[in-house]
């Protein structure tokens, strides 16, 4: 039987407009535009974002919680341009708009350049897409690998050969070291090869199971130092999906859901509900099933876990780039252009908006609805509360830091990071470790770091000997998380 093409008799048929050229075009200016805003907002890093730096700093392998190549990638940015938050965050925009262009070649391959040109920007313009290019996070790189995977698929799928399996071999085993979540895909390339009747000879191909080792193999190195670590990433992963344990949860599902809407433009995601219920589809089937393959189990697999415990709105991220293509190509062939048009307009303005706030952002107090609803309230304060901070250290000349938290971890490990004192984590004693920071420079009381200060967001003493000097007011919300800040001193020197 015929395994070329997921729709072999129809290629693409000419088109006299410069598509590529407007994509390119388009991309660079708005990836540009996005630089210029990431150098100009007053936003702090979020703590997340200040954990990755801090990890950036000791190029490995594996973190506690999280694969490296995210890490990776601001110690190449920030190699470049420095350590402000423009430079830490740099390779969001750029990534975003590469994983734009790759969009567009895979709908070329699977569609037509109109198609292709049209969910492209779909894509640089989604909602999540215009404010992940403001933050760096492990799904910027995780979505360049994903769509690079599935073009490089769509090409073997056309005419297999061993190029076009190492291709998406390669990008599964960058992408598990960018997210776990890399792993959806040879699971979704699996489940398409055996419930699609015309597809399942590919299974009998040796090109096909290289391509699936060569993913495999290279997830190794961050598999060995799991190893070498008491698999602390892996555990910690299995935490955050289990929650709480089994239960019950259908206001978790309905927030998940809901959130949905949010991720590649309102319109778009009912469009592709409306379509699935109706069963529409393009004029190539066999390209709607296999990015239906790629979309759909991601996004039922979280909706179930959404109902079961909880799940983050960005954790079914892999979905949306097959989604955003396919129901582009349903609406195109279907002739509900108006529907296309009108979810890129409301996205474009969402990105506007986005845009706008994060330059404007210091005209709202952080205790604003638009702030406090949106998590920003964590990317307020950090660098004056630290500011603050070091004026009372400087007066008390400790010997060193202790903080207590992920949060003041990582947020005073980067807006503290010219201070002389070594920064330790508090973590109490018989207790596993948290967070990286517990996990490799743990802190319970007993140990002998001479002078101490700790740095804690509770007046509650971490060991009984501490005693409190001081107190960083939160200042009307303009502290991280609109918190007190408690210093104890740790002097054993002292009667």
């Amino acid at each position: 039987m015929n395994a070329a093409s997921p729709d072999a008799s129809k290629a693409p048929s000419p088109d006299s407009h410069p598509y590529w050229t407007w994509l390119l075009a388009i991309t660079g200016v708005v990836v540009c535009a996005r630089l210029l805003v990431l150098s100009l907002t007053p936003l702090d890093l979020f703590y997340d974002e200040a954990q990755y730096w801090f990890w950036s700093l000791d190029p490995a392998l594996g973190y506690f919680s999280k694969p490296p190549l995210v890490a990776w990638l601001i110690g190449l940015t920030t190699s470049v341009c420095g350590t402000s938050e423009g430079c830490v965050r740099a390779a969001a925009p750029i990534l975003h708009g590469l994983t734009t262009l790759c969009l567009f070649g895979l709908g070329r391959t699977l569609y037509d350049e109109r198609t292709a040109f049209l969910a492209s920007l779909g894509y640089l313009f989604a909602i999540a897409v215009a404010a992940s290019s403001l933050l760096i996070s492990t799904d910027v790189p995780l979505l360049v690998c994903w769509v690079l995977g599935l073009w490089s698929l769509a090409l073997y799928l056309q005419k297999p050969s061993a190029k076009f399996a190492i291709g998406f071999g390669l990008a599964i085993a960058v992408g598990l070291n960018a997210k776990y979540a890399m792993i959806y895909f040879p699971l979704c390339l699996l489940a398409y090869l055996v419930l699609t009747a015309d597809r399942r000879v590919l299974l009998k191909r040796l090109d096909l199971w290289l391509g699936v080792a060569v993913g495999m193999l290279g997830f190794i190195p961050n598999l060995v130092w799991n190893a070498n670590n008491d698999f602390i990433t892996f555990s910690h992963t299995g935490e955050n999906i289990s929650g709480e344990g089994f239960t019950l949860n259908p206001i978790s599902f309905l927030e998940f859901f809901g959130s949905q809407f949010g991720v590649a433009g309102p319109i778009l995601f009912a469009a592709f509900l409306l379509a699935l219920i109706r069963r529409w589809r393009s004029d190539r089937p066999k390209a709607d099933r296999l990015l239906l393959f790629f979309s759909l189990p991601i996004l039922g697999l979280l909706a179930l876990q959404a109902f079961q415990s909880s799940a983050n709105y960005n954790w079914a991220a892999t979905a949306y780039p097959a989604l955003i293509l396919v129901t582009t190509a349903i609406l195109l062939g279907t002739a509900r252009n108006g529907w296309v048009r009108w979810n890129l307009i409301t996205c474009v303005v969402f990105a506007g908006l986005f845009a706008g706030a994060a330059l404007a952002v210091l005209a709202l107090r952080p205790d604003h609805p638009i702030v406090s609803r949106t998590n920003l309230e964590d990317m307020f304060g950090w660098a004056e509360h630290a500011e603050e901070i070091g004026h009372h250290l400087d007066r008390i000349e400790p010997d060193a830091l202790v903080t207590v938290g992920r949060r003041y971890a990582a947020g005073f490990a980067y807006y503290m990071r010219d201070r002389d004192e070594p920064m330790r984590a508090f973590k109490r004693a018989g207790s596993g470790p948290r967070n990286h920071f517990e996990f490799i420079a743990p802190w319970s009381g007993t140990e002998d770091t001479g002078r101490t200060v700790i740095i804690s967001p509770g007046n509650v003493r971490p060991v009984p000997d501490a005693r409190l000097i001081g107190v960083i007011n939160a200042d009307d919300g303009a502290a991280p998380f609109r918190s007190n800040t408690y210093l104890f001193l740790v002097d054993r020197s002292l009667p």
